[in-house]
């Protein structure tokens, strides 16, 4: 029998098997554990520093406390006027930690930290299913450091749980695969319409891996799986559009306006904003219009390379490399229909990964560096499998010079990522390339004892594994806060999106400030507006997002942000606002004139803020511009 018949036999009766066998080896149980354990440091070691982290979300928080309708829609503000521009899933689950615990650092991150803990168990799970005990274990201690995973488990994104509904969804739908039950097809539909609620799209990358699967290796009739992938398709349907219609149908005067959206509907927030404004270009966006010259390149960074590069690099690019090509080897495996690993597994994890992968690397410039969180998770799973593939491939010239050229360069690669910032030392980067190279070399040649080749292969992936563990450190020691946070340390390049946030908290220039991290209140000017009266819906009214939601943290008061986020939605008119002013329901108007003067300011909002200056009187305080609109 041919060494390819042997693999695709043992590849095609894996199907469904569990490898765990009747019970675990000690050392197993205790490696997870240790795993579970070095991660939950990194995710909460001096989490305090964070603050408010994205203070955007947890006003929205912060505002779901004192009202259910601001809870139930993901209001910005509850008198909400405005919601946030994500649907409100994990606002949801962060609303019933701070509703326990009350609204502080710990209660806003720690439950990013369980929901990514629970996703590194569930990779480990996911992974020993079809897999010896060290590739699982190496699985998931890839994802708990990745650099771009310690970065959100310590932060309020919403990605923590949108990667764990995406797992899940894998999980089922190998399983659905497996077993040709109908039912875990539903499930996941279940887990996806979930991951829609927390960050709508952006969780349906891994649909297709789950689908071409299912398509491919379930042993039903195509008519079969037709039937059963329409029905399962029609409940997620069902499920996904459940709150968009339901925020849709709820007169406009009943719930806060949907931020993000142009028409105040949050279906077309789900095909817009969310949608297909994320992938086409838009060079004339207002965050064009925000970053300097110098930062801006001649054209888009879209292309193969664009998350090796020193803006998306130290995220997620450490194992990029080795991941995508061994998504390379499945993919070729299963075309010729032989494999070393379950076909259904070790396909799902790499197409999750490769689409993953070219959406992201070929979007258009509203990509942010924390949308690499989605690629963590098929990455740790490719890595696992390709050690699996390393360990124990045949003895054969080609599988020999090919591990050997695949450790190789996923060495150089790694150390290009090492070079990326200053941050890490030059001496420990060459000696992590050439012990990855010699790795490589042993490889290469045949080995004169048995032992001799799993040493070099577990010495090549700990080279590799330095680097993430390094940026991941790293990352504890710099506190983030704002809507774009960032691994590792400040880049060498002088136009990476280190180099320009870096500036941004300087308060250079001021307009990015107020729209990425939001302007705090001085204790004067808070001291001020919390002597408006008691009978104001809204003590004050000011934009952007980011700048009103930290007034309203300060105030705990309830703070307009006046046309959303990014101070583009048309919410409030000029004509809503002069009836909320003339009625005693907004006392101030807080001004924030560097961003009146970016391009792309809502025309609602400059309206505003002329009628506000022909009809009130402004006041200094403390360098701040406020007018008394009750007055």
């Amino acid at each position: 029998m041919s060494e390819s018949t042997i693999l695709e036999n043992k590849g095609l009766a894996s199907i469904g098997q569990d490898r765990r066998g009747p019970g675990r080896p000690a050392w197993e149980t205790v490696t997870l554990i240790i795993i579970l354990l070095a991660a939950s440091v990194l995710y909460v070691w001096g989490l305090a520093g964070n603050g408010w982290a994205n203070a955007y979300y947890s006003a929205a928080v912060q505002a779901g406390l004192h009202d259910p309708v601001s809870y139930f829609f993901g209001s910005a503000d509850w008198g909400n006027s405005v919601s946030v521009d994500k649907p409100p899933l994990s606002l949801w689950i962060v609303g019933l930690s701070v509703r326990i615990f009350g609204l502080n650092t710990w209660a806003l991150l720690l439950p990013q930290a369980a929901m990514t803990m629970g996703s590194t168990f569930l990779i480990y799970r996911l992974a020993r299913r079809h897999l010896p005990a060290y590739a699982a274990l190496l699985s998931a201690a890839v994802f708990a450091t990745t650099p771009i995973t310690v970065l959100l488990a310590r932060y309020n994104n919403p990605d923590p749980l949108m990667v764990l509904l995406m797992l899940a969804a894998l999980y089922a739908g190998i399983r659905a695969t497996e077993s040709g039950r109908v039912r875990w097809l539903f499930v996941v539909a279940g887990f996806l319409a979930l991951g829609f609620l927390t960050k709508q799209l952006q969780a349906f990358m891994v649909l297709p891996a789950i689908v071409l699967v299912y398509c491919l290796y379930v042993r039903h009739s195509w008519k079969q799986r037709t039937a059963a992938l329409a029905m399962a398709g029609l409940f997620l349907a069902a499920g996904s559009l459940a709150l968009p219609a339901a925020v849709d149908l709820t007169p406009p005067g009943s719930r806060p306006y949907v931020g993000g959206s142009t028409t105040n509907s949050m279906l077309e927030l789900t095909l817009g904003y969310n949608g297909i404004d994320r992938i086409m270009q838009k060079d004339d966006g207002r965050s064009a219009a925000l970053t300097p010259q110098e930062f801006q390149g001649d054209a888009s960074d879209a292309g193969l390379f664009r998350l090796f590069n020193s803006n998306y690099g130290q995220e997620s690019g450490w194992l990029l490399l080795p991941a995508f090509m061994v998504c390379v080897v499945i993919v070729a495996q299963a075309l010729r229909r032989r494999s070393a690993v379950t076909p259904a597994f070790a396909l799902g994890a790499a197409v999750w990964m490769l689409t993953t992968y070219f959406v992201l690397s070929f979007m258009g410039n509203s990509i942010h560096s924390y949308y690499t969180a989605s690629i963590a998770a098929p990455l740790a799973l490719c890595v696992g499998i390709g050690s699996h593939l390393l360990i124990s491939s045949p003895k054969s010239i080609r599988w020999r010079i090919g591990s050997a050229a695949i450790v190789v360069l996923s060495a150089i690669f790694s150390n290009a990522m090492w070079q990326l910032s200053a941050s890490y030392p030059e001496a420990a980067g060459r000696a992590l390339l050439m012990t990855g190279l010699a790795a490589g070399a042993v490889l290469s040649v045949p080995a004169p004892f048995t032992w001799v080749k799993p040493a070099a292969a577990w010495l090549g992936i700990a080279s590799l594994l330095v680097g993430p563990v390094a940026c991941s450190v790293l990352t504890l020691s710099n506190p983030q806060q704002g809507s774009n946070p960032l691994s590792g340390g400040l880049t060498r390049s002088p136009t990476s999106l280190s180099r320009f946030l870096d500036g941004v908290k300087k308060h250079n220039p001021a307009a990015v400030t107020g729209l990425a991290i939001g302007i705090t209140p001085s204790a004067t000017v808070s001291e001020y507006l919390r002597n408006a009266p008691p009978g104001c819906t809204w003590v004050a009214a000011t934009y952007p997002g980011q700048t009103a939601a930290r007034f309203q943290l300060d105030l705990g008061r309830p703070v307009m942000p006046l046309s959303g986020f990014a101070a583009m939605d048309p919410s409030p008119t000029v004509g809503q606002f002069k009836e909320l002013a003339q009625a005693g329901r907004v006392c101030y108007l807080v001004v924030q004139p560097e961003q009146l003067t970016v391009p792309g300011t809502n025309a609602e909002l400059l309206a505003i803020h002329k009628w506000v200056t022909e009809n009130f009187k402004a006041e200094q305080i403390d360098g701040v511009t406020i007018y008394d609109l009750d007055g």
